[in-house]
């Protein structure tokens, strides 16, 4: 149970929780355990090091005293030394927050030197001509070799760069890499501490900002091997840790319902926790990362309104999105800037959907059913794009959709399961169009990826990886009844298993069927086998009519078949 002891934000009083929003905070709290098992089996074995070290940063979590504010945090750490951020490498919000803070800092403050864990120390010579703008950008991030010694997306960074060399701050490297063997976190952070630590002996009125990853800036880690060197000199150094986003804290202020109103948490003393992004997002931010998936800005609590160039709220990005799609079709109707769009961050969005009208019981079941696969949807009635997953295609997916919807109007409420099928194939199609359009580099999951399941999928479970053999199995038979009608000319029949499957099944073979359908008018259409307006006419098309959906399907596939391939 927190601890909370009067001060800065503790007036903020906890809400009434309904029964809606704590099954949503379970629902997260499960899908968080599972991307952390994921990132596990990703990174491999953990080491005995490493466990301690995470160990150790986890303890400073069991509680915090109070709830603070932005205020507070910048006056603590105007008044600080050496300040250490923790960084979490693949969220873009991460990143954003030390730059915040510099903002409100340097204009107020004596000199200050940033120094970061993505450069590294036998790079400080590139990185002072860097700054002095004698390299460029690329000549700069080969110099350094980024993607080999860092390999975090450099746009996420940039801006520290940028905003140091417009105000005039010293930016070091801190970063190393230890031949292999024992204590390598330990001696990573020895050798940064030897930088910071000459810094401050060098420049003792400068504050010295320091970004590295979370787990390093723990007390016991970074700050007290900076300690440790500087104790013979100088005994009164003041030192501020800010932490970011730790979801022990978050579940804490959700309980609470309070989780939107909080900026700032103060741990302890001198131990800030920054509150910004849900951990659903924080966390699959790394898979987006493996999967070379720009994000969009991460939704923030209700306190931290955009306030950096470029910053867009998510109804926002989500709209450019819709604009930029409509605009490549030459669509221009109205009514694309009717939706709303939630995200893990809004822990009242199934309360807020039970107090409208329009949805059922049963719709709300279905909803709170598909939340829990972590997956971004537009939910039809009521014009909802919820994004699960900051990945711009998929944002741009469910932007798809909503055009499709706009253009053609909600399917048909009486539609049967062989309707269901094709409207749901070609709707897909739609949608990963849509998304290719935004994103070219988009990869599309094919045939041959349904193999060898287990190997590329070590953590799904049996269960999951039974499903996904299913799936492959029927995706595969729709295919040689594809190859059959493109050499004879003679639909199938619509009848059978295909068209009886369980939900989970049925929703995965007309993904799999309707993305590789999406992949391939892409396709055609950038090496001008099909026209724009064929496409474009498909976003006006209701599809709720077995003529629509499976007639466009079958001139489609004639349409953009290749000879004896299979695909």
């Amino acid at each position: 149970m927190a601890k909370t002891v009067v001060g800065p934000g503790a007036g903020i009083a906890s809400r009434p929780i309904s029964s809606s929003r704590r099954q949503l905070i379970e629902i997260q709290r499960e899908i968080v355990e599972e991307l952390k098992q994921e990132i596990e089996m990703s990174v491999g074995k953990a080491t005995k090091e490493s466990q301690a070290y995470l160990k150790a940063y986890t303890r400073e979590f069991e509680q915090y005293q109070r709830l603070s504010n932005w205020g507070e945090l910048i006056a603590n750490v105007r008044k600080a030394d050496i300040v250490y951020n923790g960084d979490y490498h693949t969220m873009a919000q991460a990143q954003r927050i030390p730059l915040r803070l510099l903002r409100e800092i340097v204009p107020h403050h004596r000199e200050v030197t940033l120094a970061l864990e993505m450069v590294r120390i036998e790079h400080q010579k590139q990185l002072d001509s860097f700054m002095k703008g004698e390299l460029t950008e690329e000549e700069f991030l080969e110099a350094i070799d980024y993607d080999r010694t860092w390999g975090f997306p450099w746009e996420y960074y940039r801006d520290l760069f940028i905003f140091a060399r417009e105000r005039g701050v010293r930016v070091l490297g801190i970063n190393s890499e230890p031949r292999k063997g024992r204590d390598v976190l330990k001696r990573r952070d020895r050798a940064a501490a030897r930088v910071i630590a000459r810094e401050h002996l060098a420049n003792p009125g400068r504050l010295i900002y320091v970004f590295d990853g979370d787990l390093h800036v723990a007390p016991q880690h970074l700050p007290a091997a900076v300690s440790a060197l500087l104790a013979e000199f100088n005994g009164n150094i003041s030192s501020v840790i800010v932490y970011q986003n730790n979801e022990k804290i978050y579940w804490k202020l959700a309980r609470r319902g309070i989780e939107q109103e909080t900026d700032v948490v103060l741990i302890s003393k001198d131990r800030f926790c920054v509150m910004s992004t849900p951990p659903v997002i924080k966390f699959q931010s790394y898979f987006n990362w493996i999967d070379n998936t720009r994000e969009l800005t991460s939704p923030v609590t209700q306190t931290w309104q955009p306030d950096l160039a470029g910053e867009e709220d998510l109804y926002s990005q989500v709209l450019r999105l819709v604009r930029m799609i409509a605009e490549f079709l030459e669509i221009d109707v109205e009514g694309l800037a009717g939706f709303q769009v939630y995200s893990p961050a809004d822990l009242d969005f199934l309360d807020e959907l039970k107090a409208d009208a329009q949805f059922t019981r049963a719709e709300l079941v279905a909803i709170s059913t598909h939340i829990r696969t972590n997956e971004s949807y537009f939910i039809e009635k009521g014009n909802i794009i919820y994004i699960a997953n900051l990945s711009i295609n998929h944002a741009a997916e469910e932007a798809a959709h909503f055009i499709h919807t706009v253009c053609a109007g909600p399917r048909r409420g009486d539609i049967n399961m062989v309707e269901d099928f094709y409207c749901r194939v070609m709707r897909e199609a739609v949608g990963f169009f849509g998304s290719k359009v935004v994103n070219h580099k988009r990869p599309c999951f094919g045939l041959n990826d349904f193999k060898y399941l287990k190997r590329r999928y070590p953590t799904k479970t049996p269960e999951q990886i039974a499903e996904m053999i299913s799936i492959g199995k029927f995706v595969r038979k729709h295919k040689q009844w594809e190859k059959s009608y493109l050499s004879r000319g003679k639909p199938w029949k619509t009848e059978g298993p295909m068209y009886n499957l369980p939900l989970g099944i049925h929703i995965g073979v007309t993904h799999a069927l309707g993305y590789m359908l999406g992949h391939r008018l892409f396709e055609g259409l950038m090496k001008g086998t099909i026209e724009k307006r064929t496409v474009r006419d498909l976003f006006f098309t209701n599809l709720s009519e077995l003529s629509q959906s499976l007639g466009i399907y079958l001139r489609s596939i004639s349409n953009l078949s290749t000879p004896g391939r299979l695909r």
